[in-house]
Parts: structure tokens; sequence; C-alpha cells
């Protein structure tokens, strides 16, 4: 039996200029974000925070532009009961989905 609440993580391949921006942001309409991870020195990143009204962190882990689930497992434990949008190429098979979502316990 868990004792803590899951983290869902959004995972998102980072949007490349203002339209790529906007259609992100379009897609997480109807979640509410309460943080956004990325690899350093992603500029984007701050652009989606600020639009997201989120605050911004910056992970190591991600700086390959991956997201290895170590990564994401140490990202899940600090937010705990919260929706996370990371910024990394999504683990697993390509898709068309602006998003992963990741339910991490």
């Amino acid at each position: 039996m868990a004792l803590h609440c899951p983290a869902t993580l959004l995972v998102a391949t980072p949007p490349r200029g203002a339209k790529g921006v906007a259609s992100l942001v379009d897609a997480l309409a109807g979640e509410r974000v309460l943080a956004l991870v990325r690899p350093p020195d992603l500029a984007v990143g701050e652009e989606l925070a600020q639009r997201l009204g989120a605050p911004l962190e910056d992970e190591e882990g991600l700086a390959a532009g991956e997201a290895p689930p170590a990564t994401l497992g140490a990202i899940a434990d600090l937010h705990r009961g919260e929706t996370v949008l990371v910024l990394a190429r999504p683990p697993g098979e390509v898709t068309d989905a602006p998003f992963v979502r990741l339910e991490l316990d």
C-alpha cells in the first residue's frame, strides 16, 4: 500500500519557436501544471513557465535532452501529488502527441 500520492509528469519534447510554444500551451489547457522542469539553459523553458504561471526548475539529469528513468523518479519524488511539465525527449516510442503522461509512485 502506497502512503504517498503519485506525481504526474507530462514529458514533452521542447517546442521550437513561438508557434511550438503556443501549441504546447494549448495542449496543456486542461492540465494544472504546478512546475516546469527543464535541462539547464533551455531558453524556451522561461517562456513556457511564464505562459503557464508555473515555477521553473533546472535539472542536470535532463542535459542530454532525454528523460532517463532515474531522473524522472527523482523529479517525481520532489513533486508528489503534483502535475509537472518536464521538457525532454519522452521515453518509449515516438508519437504525435504533444506530451506523454506518466504517473509515478
